[in-house]
């Protein structure tokens, strides 16, 4: 590779990683919100959770519709509309809508989402190809970041007594600012070599089994960022002080882990490092659920990030290795079980803890996730380098 095709491909890097940093804003400031948008329109926290729901199908269905665009015209070519759609559906949040209104206002948003998850996941894919290394735990750490930053904007906010608001203006703009600079920094795809009518079928018993990995891994981070604080307070009976810090010391490993998880993978290799994260997380959620105090239960949030953190990305990296000529279709479908473990990470648990209290609910998770251990082998390395990725 040249010198200039080197530099070309690290600016093609800062974009990409750009673009996973305003995925992480602009959904954290949307979240982070809803109390917000609750008190603004009277609604109450089932009503909340259908408006949740709202985004999630129509993510999927957002993330569907790339998987049938990026084949055709290039993953670069999704994310574009994907955060122009995103900053209309936060402008129009800032209206005072009445509740009802609220639903098409969130599905748009949601296929915003949807289109911007599987695209970043796309352009990362990519350009790891490229580099012939693993660097997709980085993408996702500033993803991660820019997700903490959201929420301490809204904090800020909050703190500030201004109109909550504010907080989509300011995604909005900056999603908006970007816009230019990102349709021409992106990543193409490279050529394909088999023809549309002749390619395979896709994978489907890979897809599944990694689709499974990823719907697991997101039953455990839903268990941790929407429980973790009622456990602290209602089980554990920790101090108001304390509370929060569970969701904390998780989201800061999971940062931590994706900072640092690539280098482990270059060292030790893909399949040993998701040994080690399996075990990881676990071990963390079970201290968490047998932990006779609070700060116990911190510290195995906090070690369930360090597991948990590296997992998503590098299943996105082995199934995309499965069938690299299918790998934006195969991002595409993989996607949907995020969303799958969203729902039943966030919903299910609150069912098992009325049936049998929130330590038994914290402790199936631990168990499913330890059943990674049963594909890890899957996870081998290979990444191959295609003979140039181009900016658009």
């Amino acid at each position: 590779m040249t010198d200039a095709a080197v530099a070309q491909l690290a600016r093609t890097r800062v974009w990409v990683t750009v673009a996973f940093a305003l995925q992480g804003l602009m959904l954290a400031l949307v979240l982070t919100n809803l109390p917000g948008l609750k008190e603004r329109t009277g609604i109450g926290d089932s009503e909340v959770s259908l408006v949740v729901l709202t985004v999630l199908l129509f993510a999927a269905a957002g993330t569907l519709l790339a998987g049938w665009v990026a084949p055709r015209r290039g993953s670069a070519v999704v994310l574009v509309p994907a955060f122009a759609i995103q900053a209309v559906g936060l402008v129009l949040l800032m209206l005072d809508l009445p509740f009802a209104a609220l639903f098409p206002v969130f599905a748009l948003f949601g296929l915003g989402v949807g289109l911007g998850d599987a695209g970043i996941g796309m352009q990362g894919l990519t350009v790891q190809r490229a580099y012939g290394r693993s660097i997709i735990n980085t993408f996702f750490a500033f993803q991660t970041a820019a997700a903490i930053l959201g929420a301490l904007l809204v904090a800020a906010i909050n703190g500030l007594e201004v109109a909550f608001e504010i907080g989509f203006l300011i995604a909005a703009v900056i999603g908006v600012a970007f816009l230019p600079w990102l349709r021409k920094g992106l990543a193409r795809d490279p050529e394909q070599d088999i023809a549309p009518a002749e390619k395979r079928p896709l994978p489907w018993r890979a897809l599944t089994l990694f689709g499974l990995v990823v719907a697991v891994v997101y039953i455990g981070d839903g268990v941790v960022t929407t429980w973790s604080s009622t456990y602290l307070k209602d089980t554990l009976m920790a101090a108001a002080v304390v509370v929060p810090l569970g969701y904390a010391a998780y989201q800061g490993a999971v940062l931590f882990a994706r900072l640092f998880g690539d280098r482990f993978v270059v060292r030790f290799g893909r399949a040993a490092v998701v040994t080690g994260a399996v075990l990881l997380a676990s071990g963390g959620l079970l201290l968490s659920a047998a932990a006779p105090a609070p700060w116990v239960a911190v510290l195995g949030f906090a070690v369930t990030g360090l597991g948990l953190g590296v997992i998503v990305p590098l299943t996105f990296a082995a199934a995309g290795d499965v069938a690299p000529e299918q790998m934006d279709e195969i991002v595409s479908r993989l996607n949907l079980f995020n969303y799958v473990g969203v729902v039943i990470g966030s919903a299910l648990t609150g069912l098992i803890a009325d049936v049998a209290g929130m330590r038994v609910a914290i402790l199936v998770p631990a168990v499913l996730v330890l059943g990674i251990l049963t594909v890890a082998s899957r996870y081998r390395d290979g990444v191959a380098t295609p003979a140039g990725v181009e900016a658009r």
